[in-house]
């Protein structure tokens, strides 16, 4: 970890991080690990593997590795991996290794909730005298929070963030820095994070040669539990229905979501993804970066766009998508191929 942004502020023994991960003793002790107490081994730091050293925590997935050098350190590792690393190395045994890294860096460094006692709000705050604060919210700096809003318990607003009259904020979300959010409604632990704009107007209007305007939006936007949003995005809200994005949805940095668009749980939109209005992703679509969508269209559940497609038509569920204009990447790739062996020909003769 770089020490200059985040430090232990705790001891963290060994007992500490396989209650954590959920390993029993006997499970620990049972892969003839070379410790004494489990209690006096520390943790001092979280590092990468090729940094892994005496007192230092990391995680084994890669057995392409350069692992040869590491001969020290505490690692979570799956069974099969042990062989891989040297006998010295303190190993946890663990399915998921890295799953289980990312929850220890939750519990240890997750600086979106801060554990309050009792509401803090910013004397440089503006907050409306009709507007409903839950237990234990902080409010930073210059954020406006107007008439009607809810921020129910638990739940941290940066510095400089807008709400607009009557949105919600459910419990123990967090709200980044310089967010502005309308005709919203977000439901418990929504992380949305810095500079992103929430419910804004959606992009409709008829064409006028003298006068263009666009077309009122009467609709909101919802947000379900658990939904993460990365920095710079836009997200409208529906032009009299709602746009809609579901639980546990993940969404990266500089995205945008036209209005309606409906976004099914467990979806993931990696970064500069642009979706226009009425899209549909049932659950668990994947949305590679740079991924472009056709207003109106459905992509059917579990499927996978990849990065820089460009979709113009509906496609069912399992589909593996690829190209511009997107097709069956399978058949994508075979056109990919056939015009490179054109192109090769040509050059030939």
């Amino acid at each position: 970890m770089n020490k200059d942004f985040f430090r232990i502020n705790q001891k963290i023994n060994l007992m500490d991080i396989l209650k954590i991960l959920d390993v029993s003793e006997e499970d620990f002790f049972s892969q003839k690990n070379n410790v004494v107490s489990i209690e006096k081994i520390l943790v001092e730091d979280f590092v990468s593997f090729e940094n892994l050293k005496k007192n230092k925590l990391s995680f084994f997935t890669n057995v392409k590795h350069d692992f040869k050098h590491v001969s020290s350190g505490i690692c979570l590792v799956e069974r099969e991996n042990f062989k891989f690393l040297h006998k010295n190395i303190i190993k946890i045994p663990l399915k998921y290794p890295k799953k289980g890294f990312s929850k220890l860096l939750k519990k240890y460094f997750n600086q979106n909730k801060i554990n309050r006692e009792e509401t803090l709000i910013h004397p440089s705050a503006i907050v409306d005298k009709s507007a409903k604060i839950g237990k234990s919210v902080f409010i930073g700096a210059y954020s406006i929070i107007c008439a009607g809003v809810v921020v129910e318990e638990n739940s941290y607003i940066s510095e400089r963030v807008t709400i607009s009259k009557n949105c919600k904020i459910g419990k123990e979300c967090f709200i980044g820095s310089g967010v502005f959010i309308e005709c919203a409604t977000l439901s418990k632990n929504v992380n949305v994070f810095h500079n992103t704009v929430l419910g804004k107007i959606g992009f409709g209007f008829f064409p006028n040669k003298n006068k263009t305007n666009l077309t009122p939006h009467i609709g909101g936007l919802v947000i379900e539990e658990g939904t993460s949003i990365g920095s710079g995005c836009t997200i409208d809200r529906g032009l009299i229905d709602n746009t809609f994005i579901g639980k546990y949805v993940m969404i990266d940095n500089q995205v945008h979501i036209g209005h309606n668009c409906i976004i099914n749980d467990f979806c993931i939109l990696a970064g500069q993804v642009g979706l226009s209005g009425s899209v549909v992703l049932e659950k668990n679509v994947i949305l590679g970066g740079d991924v472009s969508i056709k207003d109106n269209i459905l992509i059917g559940e579990d499927s996978v766009v990849a990065g820089a497609s460009k979709v113009f038509n509906n496609f069912p569920k399992n589909s593996k998508i690829g190209g511009s204009p997107a097709q069956d990447i399978n058949a994508w790739k075979r056109l990919v191929a056939s015009q490179r062996l054109n192109l090769k020909r040509r050059k030939t003769n």
